[in-house]
């Protein structure tokens, strides 16, 4: 697990990396030239950082599970293959973890994982903990309820840059986006992306980490 979250770390670095850029244009270069949409395009770059981390946190996880190294949780026990991926893994034994990962991409790979149940739901193939946000939320050293409402503040304002053009349907003239919002942005989800692969990448066996 520790490629996709090194990977994790690297797109939030270098999204933050932008900053630089925006800093000299708009020093640089005045109006009436607006350059905040690579503020918007960091704000989105964040969120889409932690739903592959999440992506790649499960797919791993699962394969794990279904080549024993990782303990069953209830909700993988559920995971659902059909007849023909079966027949394919009971013909072709030594390419089993492959058919099995392609699968979990077929079936995850359309989906966002970005709201705290939708996170929480996916974590659930991997990490058998009832109390995920809890838990989480105690290694941020935040609320539960905090971390989840600042979670789903971000997405709706991701969801309203990349659907919306970040308008307001009720007005003609786009939200301001500040620089100092963007930075906490980047910097809240790094430190809840790190919290999720500690605490899912711990072995509940010996409570080591992987």
């Amino acid at each position: 697990m520790l490629r996709p979250f090194n990977l994790f770390n690297q797109i939030i670095d270098d999204t933050n990396n932008a900053k630089v850029i925006y800093e000299y244009l708009d020093s640089v270069v005045h109006p009436p030239f607006d350059y905040s949409d690579l503020l918007r395009w960091q704000w989105a770059q964040a969120v889409s950082a932690l739903d592959k981390l999440i992506h790649d946190l499960v797919r791993i996880g699962m394969i794990e599970t279904f080549t024993q190294k990782r303990n069953r949780t209830s909700k993988f026990n559920t995971f659902l293959i059909d007849v023909n991926t079966y027949y394919q893994i009971m013909q072709s034994p030594s390419e089993a973890t492959m058919i099995f990962e392609q699968k979990i991409i077929s079936k995850n790979g359309f989906l966002a994982f970005q709201d705290p149940d939708k996170i929480g739901d996916a974590l659930s193939y991997i990490w058998d903990e009832t109390h995920k946000w809890q838990m989480i939320a105690l290694k941020l050293g935040m609320e539960e309820k905090t971390v989840k409402i600042e979670l789903k503040n971000i997405v709706i304002r991701r969801n309203q840059i990349v659907h919306e053009g970040d308008y307001s349907d009720s007005i003609f003239d786009r939200q301001d986006i500040y620089q100092e919002d963007v930075a906490y942005v980047l910097e809240f989800v790094k430190k809840l992306g790190c919290a999720i692969y500690d605490l899912v990448n711990m072995k509940p066996e010996t409570g080591s980490i992987n």
